[in-house]
């Protein structure tokens, strides 16, 4: 499938891994889980996930922290439980980072329950997003709700009404489709693309610049909000565009950047601010549970690399660059 109808077929993907990992979770014991220092894991697009979940994590009153399996290969003893999140399980970081650390308790989330790291894990539960194209779309979205569906499990309801997130899709989705013809204007021919948030959309902000990056080969960085302010925006002008995810400090800095002549696209659950000058608004629900709120907000980052995709004549176009120790095969 193409990447344009992958992203259009969130509202079933959420709603199918929904109904099945509700199922799944029935039958798991994850009690063993519930205390003691987490490490939520993953590389790539799996490890901006873990940032989110992380964060979760953090508001439920949890020692949790999100950190790159490459970081973990060494064997350090770091934590006492492990989410490990891969879409196809087949990671060599991740599905060594939970070998090299035997005595913590795990859980996987991948879409293959035979894969390495389901074998791997204590625990694994299973995706049922269907078809991903690259950059991923229903894997991420899908692992985040498998990832809030185990935290739920762990530490009950955080507020998030999952029943409702297919139809909560489709309403994002069309608010943030009908801003695109404005933001493919706007962000014609950007020389770079700085993606920003804090807290939990740290990891959105990263996910965001990881798709720009993939989708449009377009140079994109993510970075935490008040870190931006430290140095790093001094690069961003008039020729440069940034994503930004919050409802705080973020938005007075889309007011600045719109001052100084840099596009600009918000996403924000403030209904105080709209489109202006270079600024561009996608409105999205306060959301208590942050993996919730971070599923609804890569939508936007999702729309717009398949713009910049187009725009750059780079529409389904595979990876240039293949690795040869990244996976593991049969």
């Amino acid at each position: 499938m193409s990447y344009r109808s992958t992203v259009a077929r969130q509202s079933e993907s959420l709603a199918d891994t929904l109904t099945a990992a509700q199922a799944e979770l029935k039958g798991l014991d994850l009690t063993p889980m519930a205390s003691g220092v987490v490490a939520v894991t993953g590389i790539g697009a799996s490890y901006a996930a873990a940032v989110v979940v992380a964060a979760e994590l953090q508001r439920r009153g949890r020692r949790a922290f999100a950190v790159r399996s490459g970081e973990m290969m060494e064997g350090y003893d770091i934590a006492d439980t492990v989410l490990a999140l891969s879409h196809r399980g087949r990671s060599v970081e991740t599905v060594e980072a939970l070998q090299k650390l035997p005595r913590a308790k795990s859980i996987a989330i991948t879409n293959n329950p035979e894969s390495p790291l389901a074998k791997a894990a204590t625990y694994h539960l299973t995706l049922n997003n269907g078809t991903d194209a690259t950059p991923s779309s229903t894997g991420y979205t899908a692992t985040l709700l498998a990832a809030g569906l185990v935290v739920d499990a762990i530490h009950g309801s955080g507020g998030a009404d999952w029943t409702g997130l297919s139809a909560l899709t489709k309403d994002i989705q069309s608010r943030a489709a009908a801003k695109m013809p404005r933001l493919a204007e706007l962000f014609r021919d950007r020389r770079a693309i700085d993606c920003v948030g804090a807290g939990a959309s740290i990891g959105t902000a990263d996910g965001a610049s990881l798709l720009i990056r993939e989708a449009a080969r377009l140079p994109a960085s993510g970075y935490e909000t008040r870190h931006y302010l430290h140095g790093p925006m001094e690069a961003m002008d008039a020729s440069t565009g940034v994503v930004l995810f919050g409802d705080a400090r973020e938005l007075a800095l889309a007011e600045n950047l719109n001052e100084i002549g840099c596009p600009s696209l918000l996403v924000t659950s403030d209904t105080g601010i709209s489109d202006h000058g270079k600024l561009t608004v996608v409105h999205a629900p306060a959301c208590d549970d942050l993996v919730l709120r971070g599923i609804v907000d890569i939508f936007s980052a999702q729309l717009l690399a398949a713009e910049l995709s187009d725009a750059a004549g780079l529409t389904d176009v595979k990876f240039r660059y293949k690795q040869t120790d990244t996976k593991i095969v049969d």
